[in-house]
């Protein structure tokens, strides 16, 4: 790697902080009530998958000379991480029976929360 070059940036990182946090979540709810528990664990994993699936094609590609199929792969990335998105929210609630739902959206805005703050915390801390 030569000196002017960018590393790739540690994106499945904040993924893999989200899925530890949630399945420890996730574990300390069973006992208290499992259908909070699996209900949190899909409203999480409706975060964590999407985002990976949009890690995954957003940074696939590196350098200025592959920069209009970076973009194309970022756009493809986004449209799928949405699609991913809805077509979880769908199922959901269509086969998942009992669900408890205020924790399924919680556990969702928790974890993009989390993603937020981890994602800024990667892009803002020093290179070592």
């Amino acid at each position: 790697m030569n000196q002017g070059s960018i590393k790739r940036p540690p994106v499945f990182r904040a993924s893999l902080i989200q899925l530890i946090l949630l399945i420890a979540i996730c574990c300390v709810l069973w006992p208290v009530d499992n259908v909070l528990s699996y209900s949190a664990f899909l409203g999480g994993s409706l975060v964590v998958l999407p985002n990976v699936y949009f890690a995954f094609y957003a940074f696939r590609f590196m350098g200025s000379r592959q920069a209009s199929i970076a973009l194309h792969s970022i756009y493809r990335g986004e449209m799928g991480k949405f699609t991913l998105t809805l077509v979880g929210f769908a199922l959901v609630f269509l086969l998942v029976k009992p669900l408890h739902s205020a924790a399924l959206f919680g556990a969702f805005i928790v974890a993009t929360g989390i993603h937020w703050i981890v994602t800024a915390k990667m892009v803002t801390a020093k290179p070592k």
